[in-house]
Parts: structure tokens; C-alpha cells; sequence
């Protein structure tokens, strides 16, 4: 079942734009994430996150994802995502980076111990009982 769902992330068109995905997380949590159309800025600025929201950043390739926090209001829980699903990484309280003189030494860089196709970013209360080596499920896109 988790890899007929991956199958359709792989053959959506790039041209065809999807503006969320249903995940549940292992913990049983259906998470309603925003596609990331801007993989620079992501969730910075907003000023809450329910509990079952999140973002999702989707990459063409697997890789060690860089992430950090400036200018992020809302503390954050990340996990990184192979292609199969399986969670490599997890940070599961990502504290705002903001105001700082110098952001590039001053912010902390959160990077995956294994390669990841995606970045899922949710209330850190989301990845409760959420560990590496568990799976996410991807239900569907909504259009």
C-alpha cells in the first residue's frame, strides 16, 4: 500500500500543481501539508501551526536537506522522509531563530544523519511517539 502511494507523487507533472498532501505519521496523526512552493522561506512568519498541519518540501532528489529556523516564529518538529517513506531523521523541537545580528553563525543548521527526499515540518506535539526507522504513509494529494 505506502509504495502504490509514493507512486503518485512520482508521477504527478511537475506543470500539474498540487497544494497539499494527506500524511499519516506513525503515531496514527493525519497531517494536512502545504506543498512548499518556496523551499527558502517555508513557514516563516507564520504565527501558529494546528496540530495537524504541516509542510511538506519536496526535493527531485534524495539528499542531506539543510534546515534551519531564522525568522521562524513557531517552534517545529521536522522529519526527513526517503523515497520510501521511512523516516531518517527526526528533530522534534526546532526553537525560532529570530532578530539575530548574524543568522549564519548565530542560527542553528538541522541536517539529516541519512539522505532524505522530503522534509515534513509539523507541531512538535505531531511527532509524538515519531522515530526514525517508522514509516509515513502519503494517502493523497489535494488538488
Amino acid at each position: 500500500m505506502i509504495k502504490l502511494s509514493f507512486v503518485f507523487l512520482f508521477l504527478v507533472p511537475s506543470s500539474f500543481a498540487v497544494d497539499s498532501y494527506k500524511i499519516t505519521l506513525p503515531n496514527g496523526l493525519n497531517i494536512d501539508a502545504e506543498v512548499a512552493k518556496n523551499k527558502e522561506r517555508g513557514l516563516q512568519g507564520r504565527e501558529g501551526l494546528c496540530r495537524t498541519c504541516g509542510m511538506i518540501f519536496i526535493y527531485d532528489k534524495e539528499g542531506h536537506h539543510r534546515f534551519w529556523m531564522k525568522d521562524t516564529l513557531i517552534n517545529l518538529a521536522m522529519l526527513w522522509i526517503d523515497k520510501d517513506g521511512k523516516i531518517v531523521h527526526v528533530v522534534k523541537n526546532a526553537e525560532p531563530c529570530i532578530g539575530k545580528k548574524n543568522p549564519y553563525a548565530e542560527c542553528e543548521i538541522y541536517v539529516p544523519r541519512s539522505p532524505a527526499k522530503y522534509v515534513l515540518e509539523v507541531n512538535p506535539e505531531a511527532a509524538n511517539g515519531v522515530e526514525p526507522g517508522m514509516r509515513v504513509k502519503f494517502v493523497s494529494p489535494t488538488l
